[in-house]
């Protein structure tokens, strides 16, 4: 955002302003806090209002509360979450650039970052060195908002990314974006805990495209069963795909990390820097926005072979005899298939190493289960289950481990790495896989 005063802002929102200050961005840890930041003294486990001290010494500029306050300039409004809201809508309100914003239930981050990177050649080319993009896991409630105050009028692309775990959510997130370009990625059972069934996973997650400029772009997946649903959804937006058969920009596995797109009139051939079938899918994604966005097959490429994938995405890491696959970052059913799936096609001794899966409600037994069963279907040759994950263990029957704290897994993994060909590490964030892949990587030595 422009820097603004804090009087400008107090008329925006219709609210009593104390003081006055110059306003650049805005904050809600007060640990971060910095000189220009509006900080919000939000109210939820704990109340914002108590760290309007601990932010002043940060370097906050003023803050937005809902009861007064003099430590630092204000604005006082009743509710501070829905004021930062209003907030971002207006700095979306005065911006020219392009929007792009996607979501779906798996591949949301590994396709931004391939869409960033290829966003960034673009901007390159018309000579800006900067975009914007969700950094992290701020694709919420409170991360949208956050974003879209770090836009800056040089920015020529807009990139968020949308998060979701019930009906209702993604339309507010998208409401705020605004984008131009659009993208369904998927709907999985994931979160059905607060979208009740895969019916309310389609239903929400389709509110993105409800909120998309009426004269721009939806990205759907040529794959998705409720690829007609949502295409009737779209109404007179111009609708492109992505797909393994008939699609605007086809993928087609080549070997471990090759991945050949078809993109309407042009083919190629890219190395990507992860690997699995499933973020070749997710590169195909962002290769269709990107084309909706104006992007040459020079940015494509160059985009998708130089991005930068977060730790823990199918990440390769060569040990002395095995190829460990880090996949930690986090896990949904479908997600966890996926990654099967790559395991069950590499050669030699296969392990597969699971940690729990969280959000799937009544159901976290049962698919669990059904998981296992899937990697012994596929002829994994051994599955090393722990914490919340016993079920799987269950589903996979003979051939399976069970341990119950990290420190056993790697314990019993140390023993298996030297006679293992690849072994796959996988499971949610709450499961906290990835000191299991830390600890092999420091005992085995690895890059």
């Amino acid at each position: 955002m422009l820097p603004r005063s804090l009087a400008d802002m107090a008329v925006d929102l219709n609210a009593k302003v104390t003081g006055d200050a110059l306003i650049s961005g805005l904050a809600i840890d007060s640990r971060q806090a910095k000189d220009g930041d509006l900080f919000v003294a939000l109210i939820a486990e704990r109340d914002g209002h108590t760290f309007i001290d601990d932010a002043a010494r940060s370097g906050a500029s003023a803050a937005l509360v809902s009861h007064p306050t003099s430590v630092l300039p204000s604005i006082c409004v009743t509710d501070t979450q829905v004021a930062m809201t209003a907030l971002a809508r207006s700095i979306r309100a005065s911006y020219a650039g392009t929007v792009l914003a996607l979501t779906g239930s798996q591949g949301k981050t590994s396709t931004r970052g391939f869409l960033a990177s290829i966003l960034l050649s673009m901007a390159r080319r018309m000579n800006h060195n900067e975009i914007l993009v969700t950094q992290g896991n701020l694709n919420n409630h409170l991360g949208v908002p956050l974003t879209m105050a770090r836009l800056r009028p040089h920015h020529p692309f807009a990139l968020f990314e949308l998060g979701a775990s019930a009906v209702g959510e993604i339309g507010d997130l998208a409401s705020i974006a605004q984008p131009h370009i659009s993208a369904l990625l998927n709907a999985r059972a994931a979160h059905l805990e607060g979208f009740g069934s895969i019916a309310g996973v389609i239903q929400g997650k389709g509110e993105i495209i409800d909120h998309t400029d009426p004269d721009g772009t939806v990205i759907l997946n040529a794959d998705e069963p409720a690829l007609e649903q949502w295409s009737a959804r779209a109404g007179h937006r111009h609708v492109m795909t992505f797909g393994r058969q008939t699609a605007d920009v086809r993928w087609t596995p080549m070997s471990r990390q090759y991945v050949r797109l078809d993109l309407q009139d042009l083919t190629m051939t890219v190395r990507l820097p992860t690997l699995g079938q499933h973020f070749m899918e997710n590169a195909a994604a962002a290769a269709a926005m990107a084309l909706a966005a104006g992007a040459t097959d020079e940015d494509i490429r160059g985009g998708l072979e130089s991005a930068v994938i977060e730790p823990g995405r199918m990440t390769p890491i060569q040990l002395e005899r095995c190829l460990l696959v880090d996949d930690t970052y986090n896990a949904s059913p479908q997600a966890v298939r996926a990654a099967i799936d790559w395991l069950a096609h590499q050669s030699g001794h296969r392990i597969l190493v699971m940690g729990g899966l969280s959000e799937l409600g009544d159901a976290a037994s049962s698919e669990m289960k059904a998981l296992g069963a899937y990697a012994k279907s596929q002829r994994i040759d051994q599955l090393v289950a722990t914490g919340t994950a016993a079920p799987i263990a269950e589903g996979f029957g003979a051939g399976s481990f069970y341990a119950e704290t990290i420190e056993e897994t790697v314990l019993h993994l140390s023993q298996m790495v030297a006679h293992t060909d690849a072994m796959l590490i996988k499971g949610s964030r709450s499961a906290h896989m990835n000191r299991v892949v830390d600890a092999l990587q420091c005992q085995q030595g690895g890059q």
